[in-house]
């Protein structure tokens, strides 16, 4: 697969000074970035967010109900049917009924469903190398630090996850 251009539109002019001196501004759009890369490498999969994201989580507490994933993931109920009916569809997931509660459906991912997973997390892997590259290896791990630490100040489901690289942030 070809790697594609990481950065924003250069021919737009400049941005003002006074939004680039706003910290949560420079962050946003170093997101914005980031996440339209990132959706360019998923539509290659045919995948969206949010099937990479349900993948990972069941990948990390598999088999569970759908309403238990749209509560971790906080995706709404109807979309979050969609999104498992087009993974389940594509063979990378598969759902069921719960023989303990007939109401509830239950999901996990099949091997090729992992397999994928494991696929698009290096290629994440690839793109987060590019976003930032212009980073010595000192700010990048200073970087990475920082904003799992704001993350999990702001978001408690981050708190006890562990980060790709090691053990959880403390909260």
């Amino acid at each position: 697969m070809e790697p594609y251009n990481i950065g924003m539109d250069e021919t737009a002019g400049p941005l003002p000074p006074r939004l680039l001196a706003i910290t949560t501004f420079a962050t946003a759009q170093v997101g914005r970035v980031g996440r339209a890369a990132m959706g360019r490498m998923m539509d290659e999969h045919g995948l969206g967010l949010w099937h990479f994201a349900v993948l990972a989580a069941l990948d990390d507490s598999a088999p569970a109900s759908q309403r238990e994933l749209g509560a971790r993931l906080r995706i709404d109920p109807s979309d979050l049917v969609e999104v498992v009916g087009r993974l389940e569809a594509a063979g990378l997931v598969r759902r069921e009924r719960d023989p303990s509660d007939r109401r509830r459906y239950v999901v996990e991912p099949t091997p090729e469903g992992r397999a994928l997973l494991d696929e698009v997390s290096r290629r994440a892997t690839d793109l987060d190398d590019r976003l930032l590259e212009p980073l010595t290896p000192a700010d990048r791990a200073a970087f990475e630090r920082i904003v799992r630490v704001l993350l999990t100040h702001h978001d408690p489901r981050a708190r006890a996850a562990p980060t790709r690289t090691g053990p959880a942030v403390p909260g």
